[in-house]
């Protein structure tokens, strides 16, 4: 196997997670704003929230999955990872909070990922950016 077939099989599996990861985010999204009510009554986040939230994450899952069209994932592939990686401490951070009867897990949980992707999906469209030649 050539070296050039190696690179073009790991830039298809970078693809090919990036677009899992943002069909995910999609799918996340949709499921907050479908049990907002339930999201807010149970982990005392305001339903307004749980609504942003899913508004930005799905924008964000849509933009991871623009990028993987283009094939530019490279650069964007650390990113993706210091998301998913905060997302599980806030999540171990909100759980032991809940587990603690410590209120605010669900708004820490909620608060963190519109931020956090946010940030992800704003360095994913400047890739595209970079990628069509626009800057």
């Amino acid at each position: 196997m050539s070296a050039g077939a190696g690179t073009g099989r790991r830039d298809a599996l970078l693809r090919a997670g990036f677009v899992a990861d943002g069909v995910f985010k999609l799918a996340t999204a949709a499921l907050y704003v479908a049990l907002a009510g339930w999201f807010a009554t149970r982990l005392h986040a305001p339903a307004a929230l749980v609504v942003g939230t899913a508004a930005v994450l799905a924008l964000c899952g849509a933009a991871e999955i623009a990028l993987a069209r283009t094939g530019a994932v490279r650069r964007s592939t650390r990113l993706l990872v210091a998301y998913d990686l905060g997302w599980a401490v806030v999540t171990v951070g909100a759980v032991l909070l809940a587990w603690s009867e410590t209120p605010g897990g669900g708004v820490l949980w909620f608060a963190y990922q519109p931020v956090a992707a946010a940030g992800l999906g704003a360095a994913a469209l400047a890739a595209l950016r970079r990628e069509r030649g626009g800057g």
